[in-house]
């Protein structure tokens, strides 16, 4: 009796032992809130970046559209470089087809290239949100949240706005699709 209570005993302080010295794995929903959350604070962090003049062209732009893949020049619209970059900086790498919100808007719809379409009402910190601000696409523009929907508002972080990465407040009515990064 007094082995069984010995071992009994020795396993109780090993379970203790592990529980407390091996941290846990969380669950998947835990490690994308974690990417989001780091691609958003990336982004924040860039508020200011600006492109040179209205030429779509900065050195800090040129390294992002780099590391899409893309040759520069041409410089291009930077909105989906700055959304890529922000999460290759959280540790995920997303398409190249972020340069044009048009075609990552299929993405996105369908369920590809690590982008899944949720409810505009399911938005949470660190989602893309597509807007279409100009006739003949269904996108023309993409954002971080900052914020859940609120009020019929939408905090977010944006580049190639006016020329550079800023904080934005915008109507939700402008806001065509949302979606999570799958990985």
């Amino acid at each position: 009796m007094r082995n069984r209570l010995v071992i009994l005993l020795a396993c109780a302080v090993s379970c203790a032992l592990l529980a407390v010295l091996v941290p846990t794995a969380g669950n998947a929903t835990d490690a994308r809130t974690s990417v989001r959350e780091k691609a958003l604070a990336w982004g924040v962090a860039q508020v200011g970046t600006r492109e040179r003049g209205t030429t779509n062209c900065s050195p800090t732009i040129d390294r992002w559209q780099r590391a899409m893949g893309l040759d520069v020049p041409p410089c291009r619209v930077w909105c989906g470089a700055f959304v890529h970059q922000a999460y290759k900086r959280a540790g995920v790498e997303l398409s190249s087809r972020l340069i044009d919100p048009d075609r990552s808007y299929d993405d996105a719809v369908a369920g590809r290239r690590h982008l899944r379409q949720i409810p505009v009402s399911a938005i949470r910190p660190g989602d893309i949100v597509f807007y279409k601000f100009r006739d003949g696409v269904r996108a023309s523009h993409l954002a971080l949240a900052r914020s859940r929907p609120n009020n019929g508002k939408l905090d977010t972080v944006e580049g190639n706005t006016s020329h550079a990465v800023r904080l934005e407040t915008r109507g939700m009515q402008y806001i065509v699709l949302a979606a999570r990064v799958t990985r």
